[in-house]
């Protein structure tokens, strides 16, 4: 049946309007989540949030979010996640799944496989225990937003196993979309570059890689993530499915002047 394909028809008066949907956001106490769940409110949206962090609560109830405390690596604490958003807000209209770390360190020779399983854990199973539940959350169709990476396009030393997780995320994104399609259900990812988060602090070598090889010659900011997403979860997105959306102001599209001049010298 193609008729509850895309529920969320285009609106062409609604401005990208989020008022009256709901969200659940996993990873949103903090850096590119909580952005999000700001946004998100602001536009009228009703937002749960998830998190391992003791203080959630306290971080929701200053955003004006409701929290449910869940380790999303665990499968027990996914089903009772669900249950939990199914009864304290409704069924979903969005699903962001924004939970995720950063290691970059060893190279794979001095790696480790305890490493590896963390990483993976965290950025890639937790979301796909999420995209398992996202029938019973989004019954009635919605948007799904997976927060991937540009690591999961383009790599560097000392990378391989966050790269490697978000090149995953990537390809559940496409598989999620084709299954989900039909139960009206969209999916798609955002990648993004390097964005001013606890996970980039001032010393960190990815400021100075996107000063000489950003077109835009910084890193970006977790509001612009969050824009995109706005417009993802938008009815006016109805027609956009199966996408992983680079947002890294240009860096994977070639070498900068500043980058030749740097290797020339």
């Amino acid at each position: 049946m193609l008729a509850p394909l895309f529920r969320l028809g285009v609106n062409m008066t609604a401005s990208f309007s989020l008022s009256g949907l709901k969200a659940l956001i996993t990873g949103g106490t903090s850096g590119i989540g909580k952005a999000i769940a700001q946004r998100f409110i602001t536009h009228g949206v009703t937002v749960v949030i998830t998190g391992r962090r003791r203080e959630g609560e306290a971080i929701a109830n200053a955003l004006g979010a409701h929290f449910i405390r869940a380790d999303i690596t665990a499968e027990t604490d996914i089903e009772r996640l669900t249950s939990e958003v199914l009864t304290v807000a409704g069924p979903a209209d969005i699903l962001v799944n924004s939970a995720g770390i950063e290691n970059t360190g060893p190279e794979i020779e001095e790696s480790s496989f305890a490493e590896f399983d963390r990483v993976f854990a965290i950025n890639t199973r937790a979301l796909y225990g999420m995209l398992r539940m996202a029938r019973r959350l989004l019954p009635g169709g919605g948007s799904i937003i997976n927060i991937s990476s540009v690591a999961g396009q383009i790599s560097a030393p000392g990378y391989s196993q966050y790269a490697a997780s978000k090149a995953a995320v990537d390809s559940l994104t496409r598989t999620a979309a084709i299954e989900l399609a039909a139960h009206g259900i969209r999916v798609n990812a955002i990648a993004p570059g390097s964005i001013e988060t606890a996970m980039v602090p001032p010393d960190h070598p990815e400021r100075k890689i996107s000063a000489a090889y950003c077109p835009l010659g910084r890193i970006g900011k977790p509001e612009e993530v969050a824009a995109l997403v706005h417009f993802l979860a938008s009815p006016d997105s109805a027609y956009l499915t199966g996408q992983v959306i680079t947002l890294d102001g240009g860096m994977t599209t070639g070498f900068t002047g500043r980058a030749i001049e740097l290797a020339v010298v």
